[in-house]
C-alpha cells in the first residue's frame, strides 16, 4: 500500500504551513498541505470529524519546531498529521486519488509584468530598461545610465539658463524603479506611475510632475526650491523626504517622513511636519492636514507589503497594480472584510494570496490568466 509521507519533505511542508509559500512543494506535499487545511476546516463540524484534539497537537508541534533537531522535527510533524489522518479514516487516500484523477491543475498567480519601464526622451527617443544596463548620451551633454537596478542622470557641468528639456519616466503596472535626477534628488516611482522631469535643472526652481505615486528624497538647494506638481496640488520643498500619491484623483495625498514641506491647492496651504499628511479632496476643494502612520504610505518604497486593518477591496486593488493583475469579486460582501498584512514583497503574487487565504479560510482565489476571481471557499466535501 502507498504510505503517505514517503515523498514528503516535512521541513518544507512545515515552512509552507507557516509562511504560505508553496512554490517549493512537490505534488504529494501540496496534497498533504491541502489535506491538513481541509481537515482543520472540518474540525468545526463535530459530527463529521471529531479531530480537535489531533489538530491541537499538530499546532503545538508546529509552534515548538525550533526547539527540535531536524530529524525530530520531521517525526513530530509526521506524527501530528498522522493523528489527523487517523481521525478521518480513509479520507486522506480518497482525497489524494480525487486530486490526481479528477481535478485539473490549479493556475498560479505567477506571471511576469506585461510591459517594461521606459524613458521617453525630450528628443522623441524611447529607452526601455533591461537587465544588461544601457548608457545613453542625452541632450546638452547629459548622460543617462539606465538598467534593471535604476536610473541615474548626470548633467555634468550645470548648463546655462535656457529652455528646459523634459524627459518622461513611464513605470507600468507590475514594476517600480528608482531614479537619481541630475540635481542628486532620489525618486522611487511606484507601479502604474509617470514622472516628468528635466534632464538638467537649469532654471531658478526645480519642477517635476508625478502621476500615480512617488517617494522623494530631495537634494537640498536653498537657491533653487524643489516643486512637485500632483494634479491640483503643488508641494514646495528645499530638502526633505515625502511621498506623493495621486492614484485616486479625488484624494491627493502628500505624506512627510522628514524635513518640512508646504502643500498648496486652490489657494489653500498647509505646512507639514514629519508624520503628517496633506489630503486634497477634489470634490470639495478642501485641503486637510492629518497625523498618520507614515509606514502605511511608504512601505512600498522599502519593498514591503503593509496594510493595517484595510478592507480586501483596497488590498487587492493595490496588489493588482503592483503585480499587474485584475481582481473581480464574485461576492461583493467579501470586499468589506478587513485584513492586516505585513510581509516582504515576494517574487510573485501567489504567495500573497496564499497568506490571505490562510488568514481567512472563507476566501478563495481563482486565477484565469491575468484575472483573479475572489469568492467564498467551497463547503467541505464539495
Amino acid at each position: 500500500m502507498d504510505t503517505p509521507g514517503n515523498d514528503i519533505d516535512w521541513d518544507k511542508l512545515l515552512d509552507a504551513l507557516e509562511n504560505a509559500d508553496t512554490s517549493a512543494l512537490n505534488e504529494d506535499e501540496l496534497a498533504m498541505l491541502d489535506a491538513a487545511r481541509e481537515m482543520k476546516r472540518r474540525v468545526k463540524v463535530a459530527d463529521k470529524f471529531p479531530t480537535e484534539e489531533g489538530w491541537q497537537r499538530f499546532v503545538a508541534a508546529r509552534d515548538k519546531r525550533r526547539l527540535k533537531v531536524s530529524w525530530r522535527r520531521r517525526l513530530t510533524v509526521a506524527a501530528a498529521v498522522s493523528l489527523l489522518a487517523i481521525g478521518t479514516g480513509t479520507w486522506w487516500f480518497q482525497h489524494k486519488q480525487t486530486k490526481q484523477q479528477q481535478l485539473p491543475v490549479i493556475a498560479q498567480a505567477d506571471l511576469k509584468p506585461q510591459n517594461g519601464i521606459q524613458i521617453k526622451l525630450s528628443d522623441g527617443k524611447v529607452l526601455t530598461l533591461d537587465s544588461t544596463g544601457t548608457i545613453v548620451q542625452g541632450i546638452n551633454g547629459t548622460t543617462i545610465k539606465a538598467g534593471s537596478t535604476g536610473i541615474v542622470y548626470d548633467a555634468g557641468t550645470r548648463p546655462e539658463p535656457g529652455i528646459v528639456q523634459y524627459d518622461t519616466l513611464v513605470v507600468p503596472r507590475g514594476n517600480k524603479t528608482r531614479i537619481a535626477l541630475a540635481d542628486g534628488t532620489q525618486v522611487w516611482v511606484n507601479a502604474g506611475s509617470v514622472l516628468i522631469y528635466p534632464a538638467a535643472f537649469n532654471g531658478q526652481s526645480r519642477e517635476v510632475t508625478v502621476q500615480g505615486e512617488a517617494y522623494f528624497d530631495v537634494a537640498a538647494s536653498a537657491q533653487r526650491p524643489f516643486r512637485v506638481h500632483a494634479e491640483n496640488v503643488t508641494v514646495n520643498v528645499l530638502g526633505t523626504s515625502f511621498n506623493v500619491n495621486t492614484y485616486n484623483s479625488k484624494t491627493i495625498q502628500t505624506t512627510l517622513t522628514s524635513g518640512k514641506v508646504s502643500a498648496t491647492a486652490n489657494g489653500k496651504n498647509v505646512i507639514l511636519l514629519p508624520g503628517q499628511q496633506a489630503v486634497y479632496h477634489a470634490q470639495t476643494a478642501d485641503l486637510q492636514q492629518l497625523t498618520v502612520d507614515v509606514r502605511r504610505f511608504t512601505a512600498w518604497k522599502d519593498g514591503d507589503i503593509y496594510f493595517e486593518e484595510s478592507n480586501l477591496s483596497t488590498i487587492v486593488n493595490s496588489l493588482g497594480r503592483s503585480f499587474d493583475y485584475e481582481f473581480k469579486f464574485e461576492d461583493a460582501s467579501l470586499e468589506k472584510l478587513n485584513f492586516t498584512l505585513d510581509m516582504n514583497r515576494p517574487a510573485n503574487l501567489q504567495q500573497v494570496l496564499d497568506q490571505i487565504r490562510i488568514t481567512n479560510g472563507e476566501i478563495s482565489f481563482r486565477v484565469q490568466g491575468r484575472t483573479i476571481y475572489v469568492t467564498h471557499t467551497a463547503p467541505a466535501g464539495q
